[in-house]
């Protein structure tokens, strides 16, 4: 379904009732007030073009107020409704027995309800401006909420409409997989391809797609052939374009800008990044926030109250010896005016423009009440490797391992062997950087070795038994400490390589073979260019930023002296579940606690901050992080965070702001209704540009976070 449709359409339905009932009303209102025009039988003339505004024109308030009234609810339509029949009935009335359709009657419009000679005053303009007053803050409201839509549509269009698909058959016409794949599931040199353009819907996961240069890539996916950059910037705001190759996941939308690829489909359709950002964006905007569950709160109270009110006056006037007609239009004046649309729109139109451009600064909201959770935000808690940190490790075998012991391990080769073999299964960041590593070695023995009793022990290390030629080795890779607590010795050399790995913020892990600590291997990071900024402009919003890793804390202490983080705000030495413990702690303290990650290890942290606070997850990160978080980041960069959570202070800036008017114009106004010294058609025109100064208002947040 095309986003913003059903936005579009309403907005269409009530563009038309409103050209309409403008065209109709302003001879309604011109007859009614100027004598000059009344010409014979004039008053009968008003009435046919009166009363297709106050019935077609004013349904969809007639609709909501009647369907709400099958619930036993009164809402704000239902104001509206009873007004314009109530106004339009009278009318009705007076033309045929009230002597108002008396050939040569004349009448005249006054901002206050007067006495008309001996006829009834009729009131179809009254009816007529309401209701296209009303439908003209109505379809502003509609146009708000498409147009709150336009950062949303455009990045959920930038995908790709076709795709290439690339088929594969052996020499002997054979299409199975063990017959056109290598191991690593590139196709076979021998294998013999077929490409077809296809539609976008008829994608499977594990299509190939050939994606060739100037090309977007049509769906998420795994590079299994060639090297290229890729440029995301639509879909992260990154002005570079990104490396690629064997491998690499890649995302759909994005475009191919140099070599030739061949990509594996790994998710299609709903499954997608982009579908998924615009799944949770699109429930961000239908959801309701906490102020707003208020707002429908009040307004449930408001509108009986309204309701009393407007039946009070009537019995007022009526008891103070006023004509019938003046008590009925200072009761329908109040109807009219206190209609609480302005209180309807104040927050449904801010948290829609606010998600909008959220979406548009790469910043995925899950729900509105996300958007109120920030206000109180002080703290922010920030994973170092792959928030604060690039989170691409890497290992230089030359500069990073250095072996102390072991006739196992005669040289770095075999340490990244042995080493890389059993970090394969782990998804942890130093693990995938070893095994990197290890795969761009040659060891000359035909492929990685086999490895079983593979058993990861949650943030310290790996274990498993390895077959190297033809011997099996007891292989373990992690934390010094851990290894000590397995009982394993670690000599003074490795004590020494370890300190000076540490000492330049590289997080050092052992490798032990066979019960014996063997080699050490220091793995390293980069600090994120942007991220000393952002902690600055964190700060600046007054939140403190707290480093959290399961690194040393050598390291840790580095990398926060690079951006600017207080050593006493350093958390070092974290176990995954720990994370979650030390979010939980500053919790207990009485802080709001904002947590900023991208790993399955986060996703418990991310998940506590979410209790009483904000989860923010990379969206580079994994599937867990990101299910977990309240806010996805497409772009990797803890801008966004700043970003995030300027544009959620705004947003309730804005509401609270439009919640003042709306209750300051109730109150003001009601009263002068009350007391009978507005007309009924001058009510709904200050009510209805009350609900327009209200989407003004809403709209201003498409600039925000500038």
């Amino acid at each position: 379904t095309r986003i913003g449709a059903s936005q579009a359409t309403r907005a269409a339905d009530l563009r038309g009732r409103l050209i309409v009932s403008l065209i109709l009303s302003i001879p309604v209102m011109a007859i009614s007030m100027v004598p000059a025009l009344q010409l014979p039988g004039w008053q009968w003339l008003v009435a046919a073009m009166a009363l297709p505004v106050a019935t077609w024109g004013a349904w969809p308030f007639h609709k909501a107020a009647f369907g709400a009234l099958r619930h036993g609810a009164f809402t704000m339509d239902t104001l509206v409704s009873l007004g314009v029949i109530a106004a339009t009935a009278w009318s009705l009335w007076a033309l045929i027995w009230g002597g108002a359709g008396h050939i040569g009657m004349r009448m005249t419009m006054e901002l206050m309800p007067r006495h008309q000679g001996h006829a009834a005053h009729m009131y179809f303009e009254s009816a007529a401006w309401v209701t296209t007053f009303l439908l003209a803050g109505r379809y502003a409201e509609a146009r708000a909420k498409y147009r709150s839509g336009d950062a949303l549509r455009a990045l959920l269009e930038l995908g790709a409409k076709e795709a290439v698909r690339v088929r594969l058959a052996s020499p002997s016409g054979s299409t199975d997989a063990i017959d056109v794949l290598d191991d690593d599931g590139a196709p076979r040199s021998d294998a013999i391809r077929t490409e077809e353009r296809i539609p976008i819907d008829e994608l499977r996961t594990g299509d190939l797609l050939a994606v060739r240069p100037g090309e977007k890539i049509a769906t998420d996916g795994v590079v299994v052939e060639g090297r290229s950059a890729v440029d995301a910037s639509m879909l992260t705001g990154e002005s570079v374009p990104v490396e690629v190759g064997v491998g690499d996941a890649v995302t759909g939308a994005t475009v191919n800008t140099s070599g030739s690829l061949l990509v594996r489909a790994t998710a299609v359709g709903e499954g997608t990044t982009l579908a998924r950002i615009g799944a949770m964006v699109t429930a961000a905007q239908a959801g309701k926030a906490p102020v707003q569950r208020l707002a429908d709160r009040i307004s449930g109270v408001f509108v009986p109250a309204v309701l009393i009110v407007s039946a009070a006056t009537f019995i007022a006037w009526l008891a103070l010896g006023h004509p019938a007609q003046h008590a009925f239009m200072a009761a329908v004046a109040v109807l009219v005016i206190a209609c609480p649309c302005a209180l309807g729109l104040a927050t449904p139109t801010a948290l829609l423009v606010g998600s909008g451009r959220a979406a548009q600064l790469g910043v995925v909201i899950k729900g509105p009440e996300v958007l109120e959770s920030t206000r109180a935000l002080d703290t922010i808690v920030l994973d170092k490797t792959g928030t604060v940190t690039e989170g691409s490790m890497s290992l230089d075998a030359a500069r990073d391992i250095t072996v102390v012991s072991g006739e196992a391990v005669r040289d770095t080769t075999r340490v990244l062997t042995l080493a890389g073999a059993v970090e394969a299964a782990s998804e942890h960041p130093v693990a995938a950087a070893i095994a990197r590593a290890a795969r761009n070695v040659e060891d000359g023995g035909g492929g990685p070795p086999r490895v079983w009793d593979f058993v990861s022990h949650e943030g310290r290390g790996v274990t498993g038994t390895v077959s190297l030629d033809g011997v099996e080795r007891d292989v373990a890779v992690g934390r010094p400490a851990w290894l000590v607590e397995r009982g394993i010795e670690v000599p003074a050399e490795a004590d020494d390589a370890i300190a000076a790995a540490q000492s330049t913020g590289a997080t050092a892990v052992v490798l032990a073979v066979d019960g014996a600590a063997t080699a050490v291997l220091a793995v390293r990071d980069t600090v994120r260019p942007s991220s000393a900024a952002a902690i600055k402009r964190l700060r600046s919003l007054g939140v403190r930023p707290v480093l959290l890793t399961g690194d040393n804390a050598r390291a840790a202490a580095h990398v926060a002296e690079q951006v600017g983080i207080a050593a006493e705000d350093v958390r070092a030495d974290v176990l995954p579940g720990g994370k979650r413990d030390v979010v939980a702690e500053l919790q207990q303290r009485g802080h709001v606690v904002g947590m900023v990650g991208d790993g399955v290890n986060d996703a418990a942290a991310l998940a506590q901050a979410g209790t009483r606070g904000l989860g923010f997850a990379m969206g580079s990160g994994t599937d867990v992080a990101i299910e977990a978080a309240d806010i996805t980041l497409v772009r990797a960069d803890l801008d966004a965070v700043v970003a995030a959570i300027r544009v959620s202070r705004a947003t309730l800036r804005i509401i609270k702001q439009n919640l003042f008017w709306a209750f300051a114009y109730n109150v003001a106004a009601i009263p002068l209704a009350a007391a009978g010294l507005l007309n009924p058609m001058i009510a709904g025109a200050a009510m209805a540009c009350s609900s327009v100064i209200v989407v003004t208002n809403s709209l201003r947040l498409r600039r925000a976070a500038r």
